[in-house]
């Protein structure tokens, strides 16, 4: 099962850049508005020692690419994500690698103001590696990471 994850992981991240190279070589008047619609913004939020950093790839509102979280008193853990957005919500279904265990997970981002909100709330597991949000119209943006746009690592 994981290496089926790092294959879909490595397919994700080639594909996304492939992607972006030939979408940055067209010279015809759409290839602007394409570049800006599959370019890859990177957002990083720090609380105390913990920190997490997000990069993501918009194709057409199909929002795809990774996560990183950095943990100062715990093993931290990485993903691929994919997703959508919906108006001002990016809407992502993650499978996260921590301490050798995969999970499966919503992660739902408020955009607001140049900065990306993480949304809490109550969750349901659906199985030993798999939770999601119990009921999205209850999420609250107002209690977790704050992303602010930053350099993507090259």
């Amino acid at each position: 099962m994981q290496k089926l994850f790092l294959i879909i992981s490595m397919f994700l991240i080639v594909f996304g850049c492939k992607k972006n190279s030939e979408v940055l070589s067209e010279k015809n008047p759409t290839a602007d508005s394409q570049r800006l619609e599959n370019s890859t913004t990177c957002y990083l939020s720090v609380i105390g020692q913990d920190s997490v950093r997000i990069s993501l790839t918009d194709s057409g509102g199909k929002i795809s690419r990774e996560i990183d979280f950095r943990n100062s008193e715990t093993d931290g853990s990485v993903g691929a994500f994919i997703g959508i957005k919906s108006g001002d919500t990016i809407k992502l279904k993650a499978r996260t690698i921590a301490e050798g265990y995969i999970s499966h997970n919503d992660i739902y981002l408020l955009e607001k103001d140049g900065k990306l909100y993480e949304g809490v709330g109550e969750i349901k597991k659906q199985n030993d590696s798999t939770t999601v949000f119990a009921d999205p119209a209850k999420i609250d943006y107002s209690k977790s990471f704050v992303f602010s746009k930053t350099d993507c690592p090259k």
